[in-house]
């Protein structure tokens, strides 16, 4: 049975709420926030400057889906259940799935020292 996974985009009146596995782990002294379910990363010397940077990553990633609506596309290819933007939540692949289909998320359980968030981020509504 496949695990599942606490990623997941929600449509609200205010905008778009993302919560997101975060896996934080150093290598050659930078530290990086990567996202399994979306292929994403963010880096930085710190912590801080990782979280941040993942962040950021993450909302240049969902502005350029929005406004060139190629979104939905996108999370479909990362194996996202996702009909429309206008569905209340859309799930991302299960954690088996994730891990039988994405080789850099395989590695960094087999190999690295990591920790693993769960990253909560609000977005607003985008025109």
């Amino acid at each position: 049975m496949d695990k599942a996974t606490n990623n997941e985009i929600r449509n609200t009146a205010v905008g778009l709420s993302v919560k997101l596995d975060v896996y934080i782990f150093t290598e050659d002294n930078t530290v990086i926030a990567y996202s399994p379910a979306l292929d994403l990363c963010g880096s930085g010397y710190t912590y801080s400057e990782a979280k941040e940077s993942f962040h950021i990553a993450v909302t240049e990633y969902l502005d350029y889906g929005l406004s060139h609506r190629t979104l939905v596309a996108d999370l479909r290819s990362h194996g996202w259940k996702v009909r429309s933007l206008k569905q209340r939540k859309m799930a991302s692949p299960t954690f088996d799935t994730l891990l039988r289909t994405n080789p850099t998320f395989r590695d960094i359980l087999e190999n690295k020292d990591y920790r693993k968030e769960t990253q909560p981020m609000p977005f607003p509504v985008i025109a």
